[in-house]
């Protein structure tokens, strides 16, 4: 994820000018109102201040670092301490020295003193340069306290960014703590999506690949849905599906039936996913299916029409496609006389790579009446069938029924598939 790089000296210089605590302290009586914050300086500390003042107006650094030995002499109290601190954030962003900058950030934080709306911001710059000097404890403890202090970070013009959640959730992933960035990164979407502005594709990809790097697989199944949810690419379908799969190793079955819905979400691709649908397919028993696949993406043009690869699993899977069509009938009689849903299970599993939808439906249910089966997987693929006969509210009833293993995953998947119109793509 990307943080803006806001330029940290300008920000600081701006935020922290030099002119006014100084000045305070003469024109006291000439105020219109009383200052949020009157630093109390002494007459020692001033006097040591006033030639280093002037030097870093003057943007003589040289002459006002020669002075800065003094002026740390003199400053004595809290207030005197945080001032100082200031001078020497000028001087180090005016000769671009970033160690002697966070330097002066962390001498104004240990401080104490300070405008009270300064502390965040300073935590911040304070975070951020352990950031970049890999110190992610300590950016953690920094960003952390900044955003407990209410600190919002802004852009150039003003509108507020995520880069302090965003910073928080690098510094966690840095630091081996997945789960406390991935919240960092929804806090960062939550917020943004509250101010109506769309969360960036990027902060989705990035949480989905750390959950997956550390083998969160529910976390990893939440941010690829998630990215679906706001980008409902044919794109990001395949990622997600493919970035799930992978993730989980799942059996024949199961990742067959992830599949289906990447082939209806339009987001099979090239040759790789056609064979491994096909190759599946044919491996459970399902010809009519296989063949379906292999000749939907040579119709395509997914695919060299050529590879004999994918080719070979079409003829061997076609020369079974009219013996399988023709035992379903008494497939099916046999179904409704058994005694547990097996036999019906699949035969609708059949009729589905038939594209025969009714017919699965009607047999799903049968399945699931008669019991013996895994629920689950019969109410994944009654949802699926009902999905592509245009049944979309009893689809979703049937995908809430599938509530523990691998498939609950799944169809939570469908279930976002059919909320977002069901495109079917073949």
């Amino acid at each position: 994820m990307k943080v803006s790089k806001l330029a940290l000296s300008l920000a600081l210089v701006a935020g922290f000018g030099m002119t006014s605590p100084l000045l305070a302290q003469k024109n006291k009586k000439e105020a219109a109102a009383p200052a949020a914050w009157a630093p109390q300086l002494g007459k020692a500390f001033r006097n040591a201040a006033a030639p280093l003042q002037k030097a870093i107006q003057a943007k003589d650094y040289a002459t006002a670092s020669s002075l800065l030995p003094a002026a740390t002499s003199a400053a004595q109290t809290a207030d005197e301490k945080f001032v100082l601190g200031q001078f020497k954030l000028q001087i180090a962003t005016g000769t671009n020295d970033a160690t002697a900058q966070q330097a002066a950030v962390n001498e104004m934080i240990a401080s104490g003193s300070g405008p009270a709306d300064m502390k965040g911001q300073l935590l911040f710059y304070q975070g951020q340069f352990a950031y970049k000097a890999n110190n992610f404890p300590a950016a953690i403890q920094a960003l952390s306290a900044a955003q407990q202090a209410g600190y919002v970070t802004k852009d150039a013009n003003g509108q507020p960014t995520q880069d302090l959640n965003l910073l928080l959730a690098e510094s966690y992933f840095k630091g081996n703590q997945v789960q406390q960035g991935l919240a960092a990164v929804d806090q960062a979407i939550k917020a943004e999506k509250a101010a109506g502005r769309k969360p960036p594709q990027e902060w989705y990809g990035r949480a989905a690949s750390m959950a997956y790097k550390a083998k969160v697989m529910p976390e990893v199944a939440k941010w690829t849905r998630a990215q679906v949810v706001d980008y409902p690419s044919a794109e990001n379908w395949r990622s997600a599906l493919v970035i799930f799969g992978d993730a989980n190793r799942f059996d024949d079955q199961t990742q067959l039936d992830l599949m289906r819905l990447q082939r209806f979400a339009g987001a099979l691709s090239g040759e790789r996913d056609y064979y491994e649908y096909a190759l599946l397919a044919d491996k459970v028993g399902l010809p009519g299916e296989a063949k379906a696949i292999v000749d939907e993406g040579k119709a395509k043009g997914a695919y060299n029409a050529s590879s004999k690869a994918i080719n070979e699993i079409g003829t061997l899977a076609g020369t079974k496609v009219a013996a399988d069509r023709a035992s379903l009938a008494a497939a099916e009689k046999s179904a409704g006389a058994a005694a547990n849903g097996r036999a019906a299970l699949g035969t609708a599993d059949a009729y589905f790579g038939y594209g025969d939808y009714q017919k699965a439906i009607t047999l799903y249910r049968l399945a699931l009446q008669k019991g013996g089966i895994d629920a689950n997987t019969a109410n994944l693929r009654l949802g699926m069938a009902l999905a592509k006969a245009g049944q979309a509210a009893e689809a979703k009833q049937a995908f809430a029924q599938v509530t523990s293993g691998p498939r609950a995953e799944i169809a939570q998947f469908w279930t976002l598939w059919v909320d977002q119109g069901a495109r079917t793509a073949s």
